[in-house]
């Protein structure tokens, strides 16, 4: 017979086992399909929901930005010569940002619902990329030019709903009344707002804008302009040309590539975040299919001695087995990353949808091929490992239930681990922060081997005991085996590290959030307070006992310019803290300390009237290694100023009132036009309502920001950040437990035998349960000294440097491994006592006549 006709012949076998094999084979793999469905959702999951978002920004860049570049300036628009300029360089577009209060136009002002807006204020131009979605489908600019005599307004649905009204009813926004004509449901450049949204959008014509009275003296307006270059002009070119059109008070300036920043930072944190939860469970998946797959190949061993017996060769039996579970595996891949699909797509449709951005389902086709490729490597990284046992069954001394010289061998261990590192490895890459995932997936295995080789030593000391009386026989027996006792260790260590690693991140995220809504968060933020507006308030406020806490502050915009002398892009020391020489950026004046704490130097006296100092925020300390005694170069107004550091005050950004990245002595800041912001407290509702529609009627001009809303959509921020970390732990817990599962029960076969022969010689079923509850508790007490340490260590290194918020882990995390471990222990030493144990003399019969 030729080679190709006994290929064929042994092909033919193959298949013929395989279909009379196929039904029962793979339900004696439930196991191992439940930990892949669970390793292949999570990782998959995560995967394709950083894949798609990175997407959707990447795409959508332009249409953030609003066109190939963006400027900004504050306070005062840009002069005309610099408009003229950009105009001739391609189309231009502007846009005024701005916060006020709308009200709905009633005949009784003062009863007239309120609420904070997001204003602003567009040309006929807008949008230069992209379209504004409005539900009754109409043009924006029609929509804009208004009816009835009255200016259109585009308004978010959440704005109807707060303020009771609807499509064609009309709203207050300063000195003037708008006709509300639509409600946004897209905003193409949602997500270029230079800061967080207090409220719902307000879409106005910027012909309409003066006259509502907002961008008077002082108000806290951000003018920005848009330029798109035409599709043959040279890009470089033309951003060269923007940039030296600047003028001398500075602007900000944006490309595609700077869109969106805040978004992308805080989205590729979460997603590293989650990216490393996956990779544990990925890890802990793997280690229980590996061990679901050791178990059935045990339970297998007289079917495959059989084989062997029977005249099949050991690549046959080998090739049956292996397509079993690749089958096996084929289904369970396909249910995981359905779901995966499936909760992705729902998680991108509802996060878009927010943040305005558009996607297609269409565009994670390539990556649920990608995560099924690094799926299959690591599932075939355990297929071998599992698979290996089966050339080295012996079959005559497995018809006889003896098994010892089952186990892994050397190169099938190299090819294993090869695969499991290239899967790892693609999954990493998937990430969007690879660095991250690489030392994640390092400390992984080095707690790995660490707990693989405490359980080798714990395994070691045991074959020591002195055999004295049939508990410690059992003891030393249940030992016996390094590699199951190495198996058992790594598999309960890995889950709970994983575990205690998000438990503790949780915490963290939890304590952070709650630290920044303060027990005395000021009731309501003024802003665009004029001055003489402020005495007025203040009179007004120390006349109600509900209401007090004011304080108010002048505010005004700086840019950093130079720090002694040098540029300060390149006088910045810590990239983290570039965000300071980001545009404009909060500046005050103050006579009197501010209370903060001084980090160094002292502050001014009351009655200085020197040239100007500064006080410099903790955060302008760190980027430049700034000290009192250092010169400060910045602009205010449009004017140029030079300034010594007279000290440095600690950052408080978690106060909810106002805060300045730099403060200056009174002069000159006093007399130059600019607003004051004004916070205060209230124990009344109702006092603190009554105080806001005065101050609507009677200073229009004034924006108030409710605090106490924005601390119950901080809440809610809170309670689903919390329901997500913990349905990350459940899911790290159930694939520990499945692990666990496949490795107890793999430990059970192998101890019936063992167990029937100390029932044999007089020991009890107390003692075999208690020798094995010894067994476990060394184990466990191992996993969750090694593991959790191991989650503690992880979840500091998470907050402080992905998510950057302060470690607290909190006592859960503490004591979570502890409990894990002892509670596993027992679990599985009663199971492994008690199950292993024959239930009576039939049973005891048929072990061993078995």
């Amino acid at each position: 017979m030729d080679g190709r006709a006994t290929l064929t012949a042994r092909a033919s076998v193959l298949l013929a086992l395989l279909r009379a094999e196929i039904g029962f084979g793979i339900l004696g793999l439930r196991l191992f399909m439940a930990c892949v469905v669970i390793a292949s959702a999570m990782l998959g999951l995560i995967w394709l929901l950083s894949a798609g978002l990175a997407g959707a920004m990447d795409d959508n860049a332009k249409r953030i930005l609003g066109g190939d570049v963006a400027v900004t300036v504050v306070n005062a628009p840009l002069d005309d010569g610099t408009a003229a300029s950009l105009e001739r360089i391609g189309r231009t577009s502007r846009v005024v940002e701005l916060r006020s209060t709308a009200a709905a136009a009633t005949a009784d002002a003062e009863a007239a619902r309120r609420m904070t807006v997001e204003l602003k204020a567009v040309d006929r131009a807008y949008p230069l990329v992209g379209t504004v979605e409005l539900s009754g489908g109409r043009d924006l600019q029609a929509a804009l030019d208004g009816e009835d005599g009255l200016p259109g307004a585009v308004v978010e649905p959440g704005l109807l709903a707060r303020l009771g009204l609807a499509v064609g009813d009309s709203l207050r926004i300063g000195d003037l009344t708008f006709r509300i004509r639509d409600t946004l449901i897209r905003e193409p450049d949602r997500l270029s707002a230079g800061s967080f949204l207090v409220g719902p959008r307000v879409l106005i014509a910027l012909d309409r804008l003066e006259a509502t009275g907002l961008t008077g003296r002082g108000s806290l307006t951000e003018f920005r302009t848009r330029i798109s270059f035409p599709a043959d002009a040279a890009t470089p070119d033309r951003l060269q040309a923007v940039q030296a059109a600047e003028p001398d008070r500075g602007w900000e300036f944006q490309t595609p590539d700077d869109a969106a920043e805040r978004v992308r930072e805080v989205t590729n944190r979460t997603m590293t975040f989650l990216g490393i939860a996956g990779l544990a469970a990925f890890a802990v998946g793997l280690t229980g299919a590996w061990a679901a797959v050791a178990l059935w190949i045990g339970r297998r061993h007289r079917t495959i001695a059989q084989y062997r017996l029977s005249g099949a060769t050991g690549t046959t039996v080998v090739a049956l087995h292996a397509a079993l579970v690749a089958i096996a595996a084929a289904i369970a891949l396909a249910v995981g990353l359905t779901v995966a699909a499936i909760g992705a797509v729902l998680l991108l449709e509802m996060l878009t949808a927010r943040l305005h951005l558009l996607w297609t389902p269409g565009d994670l086709g390539g990556q649920i091929g990608l995560v099924a490729l690094t799926l299959s490597l690591g599932l075939a990284g355990a297929l071998v490992a599992g698979l290996s046992a089966i050339t080295r069954i012996a079959p005559l001394r497995a018809m006889r239930g003896d098994t010892a010289a089952t186990g892994l061998r050397h190169r099938d261990g190299i090819v294993a681990v090869g695969l499991l590192a290239l899967s790892v490895s693609l999954a990493i890459a998937g990430l969007p922060n690879p660095a991250m995932a690489v030392a994640a997936a390092g400390g992984l295995a080095a707690v790995a081997v660490l707990l693989a080789l405490l359980g080798a030593a714990i395994a070691g000391a045991a074959g020591r005991i002195p055999a004295n009386g049939f508990l410690a026989l059992a003891v030393r027996q249940g030992f016996d085996s390094r590699r199951a006792v190495m198996l058992r260790t790594v598999a309960l260590g890995i889950g709970i590290a994983g575990i205690t690693g998000v438990v503790a991140v949780q915490h963290s995220l939890q304590a952070a959030f709650e630290t920044q809504i303060p027990e005395k968060a000021p009731a309501l933020v003024l802003l665009d307070v004029q001055a003489p507006q402020v005495e007025l308030i203040s009179t007004r406020v120390a006349d109600d006992p509900a209401l007090g806490g004011l304080q108010a502050t002048p505010f005004m915009r700086t840019r950093l310019l130079k720090v002694n002398g040098r540029p300060v892009e390149e006088a910045l020391v810590d990239p983290d803290k570039d965000w300071v020489i980001d545009g404009d950026r909060s500046f005050s004046w103050s006579a009197a300390p501010t209370g903060a704490e001084l980090l160094a130097g002292e502050w001014w006296p009351a009655d200085y009237d020197g040239p100007p100092l500064i006080s410099a925020e903790e955060d302008v300390m760190q980027a430049f290694d700034l000290k009192p005694g250092d010169r400060v170069t910045y602009s205010v107004l449009g004017r140029v100023f030079t300034s010594d550091v007279a000290n440095i005050r600690k950052e408080y950004h978690r106060t909810m009132r106002p805060e300045f990245l730099v403060i200056a002595s009174p002069e000159p800041f006093r007399n130059a036009p600019h607003g004051w912001i004004v916070s205060l407290q209230g124990s009344d509702s109702a006092a603190l309502n009554t105080f806001t529609s005065e101050l609507a009627r009677d200073a229009p001009n004034v924006t108030v920001i409710d605090v106490r809303r924005l601390v119950s959509d901080a809440t809610e921020v809170v309670e689903g950040a919390i329901l997500g970390t913990l349905m990350i732990a459940a899911i790290l817990l159930l694939a520990g437990a499945l692990s666990l599962a496949a490795t107890v029960s793999a430990d059970i076969d192998a101890r019936r035998s063992e167990a029937v022969a100390l029932s044999i010689v007089g020991a009890t079923r107390r003692e075999i349960s208690l020798a094995r509850l010894c067994e476990t508790a060394a184990t466990g007490l191992a996993a969750a000294l090694v593991g959790g340490s191991a989650g503690l260590i992880g979840s500091w290194w998470i907050a402080d440097g992905a998510l950057r918020v302060d470690w607290i882990p909190g006592l859960a995390a503490v004591l979570l491994p502890a409990i894990l471990g002892v509670l596993t222990s027992i679990a599985a030493g009663l199971a492994g006592g008690l199950s292993a144990l024959p239930r009576g003399r039939g049973q005891l019969a048929r072990m061993l006549s078995g």
